[in-house]
């Protein structure tokens, strides 16, 4: 994914995101409509935000500094993605999705 950012947000269209696997798109997407699901119920959608509510630099750098070493293509979210595939699985909508051996054996015996 060439782009410096793996998220897109189309205004009154919805998010896209993008990642090296279906599994990382997937776990971006999961977390970015989190994020905005938060400013939403915030309620600062339509209004300026008042000076009072504004967050400081000082805690804005704090925050940024852990994020440097997030990063979302070191397989984080994997087993995630698995385990809702195989939630749908359970439910009969074959997904077709290749669950681990362990997975497998797992949905075998619950599907018999």
């Amino acid at each position: 994914f060439p782009a410096p950012s793996k998220t897109l947000i189309l205004r009154n269209h919805g998010l896209l995101t993008g990642g090296k696997t279906v599994e990382e798109a997937f776990n971006i997407m999961y977390f970015l409509h989190q994020v905005c699901q938060c400013y939403v119920d915030s309620g600062f959608t339509h209004s300026p935000v008042p000076p009072s509510r504004l967050i400081s630099q000082e805690i804005v750098d704090l925050s940024r500094d852990g994020t440097d070493s997030c990063r979302f293509d070191t397989g984080y979210g994997d087993q995630e993605f698995e385990a809702l595939a195989r939630l749908l699985d359970y439910q009969g909508f074959e997904t077709g999705y290749p669950h681990s051996v362990a997975s497998r054996t797992l949905l075998d015996q619950n599907m018999k």
